[in-house]
């Protein structure tokens, strides 16, 4: 019995950077995680998001990183 001919959707590609999380999974009064600085909706879609949206977030981890050393 033959098939019919099915197009498959070709899946959308993920980003590849390796995941900011070192481990310490607390969130802090302003909604950051005490250890990789991303809020919940970052964590959730990090899988999601693209290689430059990655590295884009990578970016504002570093600066808010840095905020927290000057306050």
């Amino acid at each position: 019995m033959s098939m019919p001919h099915v197009r498959r959707r070709i899946a959308p590609r993920y980003g590849s950077v390796p995941s900011p999380c070192i481990k310490v999974c607390e969130m802090d009064d302003r909604g950051f995680c005490k250890g990789c600085k991303r809020t919940i909706d970052e964590v959730r879609n990090w899988m999601l998001m693209s290689d430059y949206e990655q590295e884009m977030l990578i970016a504002q981890l570093k600066w808010r990183q840095y905020e927290d050393t000057i306050s």
